[in-house]
């Protein structure tokens, strides 16, 4: 898959999520089994703001051309995908949030990411480099 593409699922993911947990957090936060009481509602929407955020960074970094700008935005995304595969994984396994289909969507989808951009970061350098 061409880093175009993957920058391209990569916005389309991210502003489905982000708008979801930005505009809907208390459904959005039930979907993936947190407890929706409390201040639950502005961590989601925290949550999806910045989801949003890395969207909008790869909507514009897909029609980039080589350059170590792009290798940084590649660099970023992978290093962001490993820590919230960790930082979920930490969720589930220390702190007992139950994996539904919602979070198991999400860990695919991470997985992918990170495979899909660890692919262009150390599979083809050729492909990212200035």
């Amino acid at each position: 898959m061409g880093l175009k593409s993957i920058f391209t699922v990569n916005y389309i993911y991210a502003f489905l999520f982000g708008v979801g947990f930005t505009f809907f957090p208390a459904l959005c936060s039930s979907l993936v089994g947190f407890d929706v009481a409390g201040d639950s509602d502005l961590i989601a929407r925290c949550m999806g703001v910045f989801v949003i955020c890395t969207g909008v960074l790869t909507f514009f970094a897909r029609n980039t051309a080589r350059s170590p700008a792009r290798r940084a935005i590649i660099i970023s995304m992978f290093t962001l995908y490993a820590l919230l595969f960790a930082y979920k994984l930490l969720l589930n396994l220390l702190y007992g949030m139950s994996l539904n289909l919602m979070f198991a969507l999400i860990y695919v989808l991470h997985i992918g990411f990170i495979v899909a951009y660890g692919h262009h970061l150390f599979g083809k350098p050729r492909e990212i480099e200035s």
